[in-house]
């Protein structure tokens, strides 16, 4: 396989899920789709980290893409990685966000009288710039599909 086309496959497969995370961002900004939650529990899920960075180190294994059984060993590797993302919900981990100081938190919300609103099971992430949320503190965001939402606090 030719290294440019190995290269530019690289390349997209990091820049992809950036600009779709910042197109959904956007997106929701520019309708104002807002969500207001009450926080029950909020969390810091640093374990997700070493599932994480266990996913960005598979690449790194040495591989001869060459070789249609390498090749296939490597895209089994990545559909399990791609899965394990889905599964956790650690799809919305993002190594450029980081980069400009944003933290994720998963957040149990109360219900309250909204029947359309999160069941008090349900478990929000939550993209922000703070450095902790509290138990019990009302939280608006942008909300990205889901239930992830983009903190509006600067």
């Amino acid at each position: 396989m030719d290294e440019t086309y190995f290269t530019l496959a690289c390349l997209v497969l990091f820049l992809a899920p950036t600009l779709a995370l910042w197109a959904f961002w956007s997106r929701s900004v520019a309708k104002n789709t807002v969500r207001t939650l009450r926080v029950v529990k909020a969390e810091d899920p640093k374990d997700h980290i070493l599932t994480y960075l266990f996913a960005m180190l598979i690449p790194l294994f040495q591989s001869n893409v060459d070789d249609k059984r390498q090749l296939s060993v490597a895209i089994v590797a990545f559909i399990m990685v791609m899965f394990l993302f889905w599964h956790m919900r650690l799809h919305y981990m993002n190594f450029v966000f980081a980069l400009f100081g944003y933290s994720i938190f998963t957040v149990k919300a109360d219900a309250g009288a909204d029947t359309l609103g999160p069941k008090p099971t349900d478990t929000w992430v939550i993209i922000s710039r703070r450095s902790a949320i509290s138990d019990g503190e009302m939280l608006t965001g942008y909300r990205l599909g889901g239930l992830v939402l983009a903190d509006k606090a600067k």
